[in-house]
């Protein structure tokens, strides 16, 4: 498909969906009983269609050329199976589980489709396994090859194999209240057994092998092949090697030649990635032409030319598909971090953009990822959400570009600003002292480096008090606070163990379980101190390889950063060590860079100024040849890779220098080269932004009647302006919370957790605003039985059309959701938490408000 056709189906693929289908229940036996014990947001039907999409499914653009007849006569359903099949194909398992159930509720009584919802859950095997039973209720109705993959699919997921501790814990009531409170409490599982993990390995292995059998059966069946070709690859996971890549490919193949741009180019890559990349390069070329709406199918290719160091394809691929993610994110009000691999992409993206010498790019979308709202479940400060992601970036583009001037300011941001009295803290602490040294603060600086090591002075002295008889604290060794003799090994090769001990950050409690709950976090405090301690021993040691760097002790520096390597670049090293007049070190060092970093600019320009500097320094040296050699290669990779760079970038501007004078012969690549094998690339912008903003959030009006407790407020005033509308509530924040009536207990929880807490959030300048499913009197009457005050205006909402508005409404089962939703001062949604139990933790959002109200919104 030329390029320029390509773009149009995008530019109709970020529109709104064509197509809506209107809200659908599901059908015949399985149609809402309101009589059964149902608590209000749960489904009707099973606990399993509880979680996942609850509002109905569009057709959308660019979702690929799939297409497998299946038993149903409807061929609005079958649009829907087919749109996610192609959604399974690029592991867009959220969306392609709503459009399987968009063709469960237009044709019920086909199993296929709870199949497919089965199959789009294969990540969650246990709740696959309760969809796969709602597929074999309706088994009869189906084709003699469906009722195969049925049988199949059950029969992997069905009693799926887990350590006995996981199972009894999962059906404890104090488990899953744990859980509701605290969403990491449900991921502290027991450690899978070998019993156990070969059960599993058992389960993949039957059934690749029956899926194999079926494709054997019905040849003609491309999609079948996929699923065979998809099954094989990921069984490797579970411990079962491929035993022939070559027919494996083979198989794909021949789904190519009947269908040229099936979505099952997304499978050639990861058979390929890191084993022989090249030989999906036709795939990478097709893969996001082959889905282009799917964000995914854009960041696969990413991986090929990544492998392959052709870092500004990656680079471009993983911006394309960011940009696709957020048109999907901001058209259907989707909070980023819900996405599969959202900030997986974007973190690698930046890392791309470092390779190709793109530093204000990879620092305005890691400050983009830190800006994204957070929520205990999908993108807390810790673990592989955008928020720890970006922050890591952050400070990787500040070391590896030496951003300090943007440091200084950054320290005291949003961007940067963590909680006091822990190791983030402490971490900045250290970045504000660097930045203070390399900026000439050097009073500043003196002055942090020295209140770091007071503090952990007193954490030490905190930590053997605290200690337990016969259990001494470890002493501080004195090396870390007292300036010691630098050895002969300057770059510090021959230290084999660390300057300190290395602490854990978790704290484990299989050593404790002998011990009280009183005695359990005694020890948990000071396991918490000693981590402390342990992380700023290493931030102390960088401030102090910094300060003697500062001073000119550089072989000083040098020894410093042997023990702080993960705080302090390699090419910072290398400086040292070329300034200490290790010319040889600091050569061999950047060499060895040089050749671990094919394709990445910095490194390049890196090499030719440090071999040049040693040439300058040592012109009768013998390594002189040598270094001659290291120098050119240096200048003629950088020439061929700085096209991609922004200007001012301080180590190429040098290099560009150095072969003007050295090697004028060298021609410096302007634009990107010429290569036939990118296939079909549409306009980047026409994809989408490249930054997530805020959706605009619905307006609504429902009257001037408000009501709260008749008791007196217990911390503030109400309101001086009647809130009936969004128009009355403009320019000012608030937080709506849609809930289900005084009739509903989860409901009642939430908004006994929230009333009091009605002042702290009008200090902040949020208002709070409750809206109920209930008519008036009916709202008056369940207040009036309310057990406590009510301090949050109430409004009655009881035809839904603010639920609708906002998404908080089942469209297959029609009925309402609990919904919290903080809307900013422009009117845009900020926050949400949407589903079948509402959101109760007060304080968090409390917290969460603050900081993305005081985050400023960047155009897109």
């Amino acid at each position: 498909m030329p390029a320029n056709r390509l773009s149009k189906l995008l530019a109709r693929t970020l529109a709104a969906g064509t197509l809506f289908v209107p809200p659908l229940v599901f059908g015949t036996d399985d149609q809402p009983d309101p009589a059964k014990d149902k608590s209000p947001g749960h489904s009707f039907h099973a606990d399993v269609f509880n979680e996942g999409p609850r509002q109905a499914a569009y057709l959308m653009q660019g979702m690929g050329n799939v297409h497998w007849k299946i038993s149903t006569e409807n061929p609005m359903a079958q649009r829907f199976f087919d749109q996610g099949i192609a959604q399974l194909h690029g592991f867009w398992y959220f969306e392609a589980e709503r459009s399987f159930r968009q063709a469960a509720a237009i044709d019920p009584d086909r199993a296929i489709h709870y199949w497919g919802i089965a199959r789009a859950n294969v990540e969650n095997p246990e709740r696959s396994a309760g969809f796969i039973e709602q597929a074999v209720k309706r088994i009869e109705k189906s084709s003699p090859l469906e009722r195969r993959l049925i049988e199949a699919w059950s029969k992997r997921v069905k009693d799926w194999p887990k350590p006995p501790d996981e199972k009894k814990d999962a059906d404890s009531k104090d488990s899953k209240e744990a859980s509701k409170k605290d969403p990491k409490a449900s991921k502290k599982k027991p450690a899978v057994t070998d019993e156990v993990r070969d059960k599993r390995k058992e389960r993949f292995k039957t059934y690749a092998r029956e899926l194999d059998e079926i494709v054997q059966d019905y040849p003609e069946e491309i999609e079948l092949k996929a699923m065979l070709v998809l099954q094989l690859w990921q069984n490797q996971s579970q411990g079962h090697d491929i035993q022939s890549y070559t027919a494996i490919d083979s198989m794909l193949e021949e789904i190519f030649r009947r269908n040229p741009r099936h979505p099952a180019h997304h499978f050639r890559i990861h058979l390929w990635d890191y084993r022989k990349e090249k030989l999906a390069l036709r795939a990478a070329a097709e893969c996001g032409p082959s889905a282009p709406g799917i964000a995914h199918m854009w960041h696969m290719p990413g991986h090929t030319y990544s492998r392959l160091h052709r870092y500004a394809d990656a680079a471009w691929q993983q911006e394309a598909s960011a940009r696709v993610d957020h048109a999907h994110m901001i058209r259907d009000r989707v909070m980023p971090d819900q996405i599969h691999n959202y900030a997986h992409n974007n973190e690698w993206l930046i890392r791309n953009w470092f390779n190709i010498g793109r530093p204000s790019a990879a620092v305005s979308l890691a400050k983009n990822m830190i800006e994204l709202p957070r929520h205990p479940k999908f993108n807390s400060t810790t673990g592989n959400g955008s928020s720890n992601l970006g922050r890591q970036r952050l400070l990787q583009a500040i070391r590896t570009y030496r951003l300090w001037p943007q440091a200084a300011e950054l320290v005291d941001s949003v961007y940067l600003k963590a909680e006091e009295g822990t190791s983030r803290a402490d971490e900045v602490q250290m970045l504000r002292g660097i930045a203070a040294y390399e900026t000439g603060n050097k009073q500043q600086a003196e002055s942090i480096l020295q209140g770091m090591k007071e503090l952990r002075r007193s954490l030490l002295i905190e930590v053997e008090a605290a200690e337990p008889s016969g259990q001494p604290a470890k002493r501080l060794p004195p090396k870390l606070l007292e300036p010691t003799e630098a050895p002969k090994d300057a770059w510090g090769e021959e230290r084999d163990l660390p300057f300190v001990d290395r602490v854990t950050q978790d704290y484990d409690e299989e050593k404790s379980k002998d011990k009280t709950q009183e005695q359990i976090e005694r020890l948990k405090q000071i396991h918490e101190k000693n981590y402390r301690s342990y992380r700023l021993a290493g931030y102390i040691n960088t401030l102090e390889a910094y300060a003697a760097a500062n001073r000119g002790d550089f072989r000083e520096a040098l020894w410093r950063s042997s023990e702080a390597r993960d705080t302090i670049d390699l090419w910072q090293r290398i400086a040292w060590a070329q300034s200490a007049g290790e010319h040889a070190i600091a050569v061999r060092k950047a060499r060895d860079g040089f050749n671990g970093a094919e394709g990445e600019v910095l490194p390049s320009a890196s090499m030719a100024i440090v071999a040049h500097r040693a040439i300058e320094a040592n012109p009768q040296s013998k390594e002189l040849e040598k270094w001659q050699q290291d120098r050119k290669r240096g200048l003629e990779r950088c020439a061929k890779l700085a096209w991609a760079s922004e200007p001012g970038i301080q180590a190429i501007d040098q290099a560009k220098q150095i072969s003007g004078t050295v090697a004028p012969e060298i021609i410096w690549d302007t634009q990107a080269p010429q290569v036939k094998d990118l296939g079909d690339r549409p306009p980047l912008d026409s994809l989408g932004p490249v930054r997530w903003t805020p959706p605009i959030a619905p307006s609504w009006s429902l009257g001037a009647a408000e009501f709260q407790s008749q008791k007196p407020l217990a911390s503030s005033e109400p309101p001086a302006q009647s809130i009936g509308s969004s128009s009355s509530l403009r320019g000012k924040p608030y937080v709506m919370i849609l809930y289900l009536g005084f009739g509903c207990l989860h409901c009642t929880e939430q908004l006994k957790a929230f009333s009091p807490k009605v002042a702290e959030f009008q200090k902040a300048g949020i208002q709070l605003v409750g809206i109920s499913t209930e008519d008036e009197a009916s709202l008056r009457d369940g207040l009036k039985r309310f057990d406590g005050t009510m301090n949050i205006p109430l409004l009655a909402n009881s035809d839904l059309d603010v639920f609708k508005s906002f998404r908080c409404f089942d469209d297959f089962e029609g009925q309402a959701l609990h919904g919290t939703i903080l809307v900013d001062g422009q009117g845009r949604i900020r926050w949400q938490d949407i589903g079948y139990e509402p959101f109760t933790d007060a304080d968090f959002l409390l917290g969460e408000a603050k900081r993305l109200i005081e985050t400023p919104v960047e155009p897109k």
